[in-house]
């Protein structure tokens, strides 16, 4: 296969590959590189994109000590025909991680779950589906899936104009299945008169699906970062919701910050959306896969443990522990679990499984509920 972009094109690609450290998000390095080189048009900005996220989703194990490596492999394998396929080769970028995996996850259905770009999922905020719907409609914008409140469209499209004012919120297809609980019995406890607390919470994504559903939830938010749980509040008040009750505690465990809430205040459904290596999302981020490190995942998976640790002492008597990661290897999922199991006789597993991958066109999440019986 031979090279027709101009040289200089391939010669530009490679020094935006070569000079990458792993430190940032790739698309948000992008986006300060094209401010950089301004006389990049948009035709150029879209082909440099596509150029190297077309690098990082095949070219896993290709060396990047030199960019004289990059621009060789890219002259080979990216081409004109090329530049709309999300791939030309039958190479396994998840073999060497193959034993790690969790149970039913395996290599075929990884690697076309990775190849592919994926769509952007959101859902309606402070309007209704329908409207949020004729808005993106009327903007030209193509609706390319819809799955019950989920609407997906292209990666490119901006969203910021319905985001920015509260019409929408992004959240992939696999976060917002894991929070369906209309099947789950811990949703008989998403009411005013009990309690519900999202340990690990970010910014309130999960939170936010809970709320939607069932909008008297009683509801406790907390994260080591305060700047993010300022963010979760400002999220809930762009998008009309309750806010929660909010307090500061550290990731590795509740009991250090038993000063910030009531030390014996128990709770009917703890959500424990644990830290985690990310690897059920890297299809968004395909270059996290090229940067990962093996060992890490026994490292996430002792503060996963820690965490589960501390928060059961605060499930009340026949309440739920709900159990996520956005991980697809044993040691942070099942295994976890297990081990929960082993060392608590009151505890019993309710159900366990993966929500969204590829049938749904999402992330995996790795979901498990977990109920206290004495």
């Amino acid at each position: 296969m031979t090279a027709i972009f101009p040289y200089i094109f391939y010669q530009n690609c490679a020094t935006l590959l070569f000079e990458y450290d792993g430190g940032t998000p790739f698309h948000l390095y992008l986006k300060s590189c094209f401010k950089e080189n301004k006389n990049w048009g948009s035709t150029d900005r879209k082909r440099y994109r596509s150029a190297c996220y077309y690098f990082w989703r095949n070219a896993f194990g290709v060396s990047r000590q030199s960019p004289e490596i990059i621009l060789q492999w890219l002259q080979t394998h990216f081409t004109p025909e090329m530049e709309n396929l999300e791939s030309n080769s039958n190479y396994n970028p998840y073999q060497s991680l193959e034993q790690h995996l969790s149970q039913n996850i395996t290599t075929d259905i990884l690697t076309p779950w990775f190849i592919k770009e994926p769509l952007v999922w959101l859902s309606n905020g402070n309007i209704t589906l329908k409207g949020l719907q004729g808005q993106l409609i009327k903007a030209g914008i193509t609706i390319e899936q819809t799955n019950g409140n989920a609407i997906a469209v292209s990666g490119q499209v901006n969203l910021n104009p319905w985001v920015d004012n509260g019409n929408a919120y992004i959240q992939d297809i696999s976060s917002q299945t894991a929070m369906d609980w209309t099947t789950q019995p811990m949703a008989a406890y998403c009411h005013a008169n009990s309690d519900v607390w999202d340990c690990c919470s970010g910014a309130g994504g999960k939170s936010i699906s809970l709320l939607k559903q069932y909008p008297t939830t009683k509801l406790t938010c907390s994260d080591v970062r305060s700047n993010i749980l300022e963010n979760l509040k400002q999220r809930f008040q762009l998008l009309g919701l309750k806010q929660p009750n909010v307090f500061i505690a550290p990731l590795n465990g509740y009991n250090d910050s038993l000063n910030s809430t009531d030390s014996n205040q128990t709770y009917n459904v703890i959500l424990a959306d644990v830290p985690c290596s990310g690897s059920g999302t890297w299809r968004r981020n395909p270059e996290n896969l090229h940067y990962f490190d093996p060992r890490t995942i026994e490292q996430f998976a002792d503060r996963q443990l820690s965490i589960i640790q501390n928060v059961l002492p605060s499930v009340a008597v026949g309440g739920y522990l709900v159990y996520l990661t956005c991980s697809i290897f044993a040691a942070e999922n099942e295994n976890i679990v297990k081990q929960v199991l082993q060392s608590n006789d009151n505890i019993q597993l309710v159900s366990e499984e993966f929500c969204g991958g590829i049938d749904l066109q999402g992330d995996f999440i790795y979901r498990s509920v977990l109920q206290k019986v004495n």
